[in-house]
């Protein structure tokens, strides 16, 4: 089923840093048929993908470890081959990290806790869920303006002016939302099963970021100012005209 609407907050025993639904609404077997255009599709969860589902064909997260680790080692007795010149044994490693490459970066997860690969679950749900949400109101708006603009109507109905106005900062609301679920959904990944966050290591210098990350801030506060004074002085226009 897809959950419409839901809350977390309950523990699991099991897995005390697992949070389960409080309160969920569900659309039975609609996210099967979201994914697989089937309503009675199998769509794998977070334990399956985890632990592996042996009659779904799913292997665990500790299988692909140990595969990315042989990758991960396979490379660099390669690249130990090729400087060394030893052709025939770097011809035997790159054959190996062909056969393990699919799981190369989880193998920078060797040794450690195969629950790191999971993003956190509830910020994404309720970020995605926002997005959404907002989407379905945008385009009720829309509709109630059209209706409204055809019965010309439209200037006679003050609570709905109201409700466009207050919707305006939504937008930024919506995108934002949507960008919460893009990074913190693919987490740990940079390119998705071969570089995750951890290993994606930059040599860029820390005044550069800096650097970067206020020339963005001041060209964007300048242009915050500017947009404020133009609604500012649209609206005393249109008041004035009245």
């Amino acid at each position: 089923p897809l959950v419409a609407i839901g809350f977390f907050g309950k523990k699991n025993k099991e897995t005390p840093k697992k949070e389960e639904f409080a309160f969920k609404i569900e659309i039975p077997n609609f996210l099967s048929y979201m994914a697989f255009l089937k309503a009675d599709a199998f769509v794998p969860g977070v334990h399956d993908i985890v632990h592996g589902n042996k009659e779904r064909g799913i292997r665990s997260y500790k299988e692909r470890i140990e595969s990315g680790k042989i990758a991960i080692d396979a490379l660099a007795q390669y690249k130990k081959a090729k400087k060394e010149g030893n052709d025939s044994l770097a011809a035997a490693a790159e054959k190996t990290f062909r056969a393990h490459f699919q799981d190369f970066g989880y193998g920078f997860y060797y040794q450690r806790d195969p629950h790191e690969l999971i993003p956190h679950v509830p910020t994404t749900f309720y970020a995605f869920h926002i997005m959404v949400g907002l989407g379905f109101w945008f385009m009720l708006l829309f509709i109630l303006i059209l209706w409204f603009a055809f019965k010309k109507q439209l200037n006679t109905k003050k609570w709905f002016l109201y409700a466009t106005l207050w919707t305006l900062p939504l937008a930024w609301v919506a995108t934002e939302a949507g960008w919460v679920v893009a990074e913190v959904g693919r987490q740990p990944w940079v390119i998705q099963d071969l570089m995750p966050t951890l290993a994606a290591v930059s040599d860029i210098d820390t005044v550069n970021v800096q650097i970067t990350f206020w020339m963005f801030f001041v060209t964007f506060t300048i242009l915050l100012i500017a947009e404020i004074r133009i609604l500012l002085k649209q609206i005393k226009d249109g008041f004035g005209k009245h």
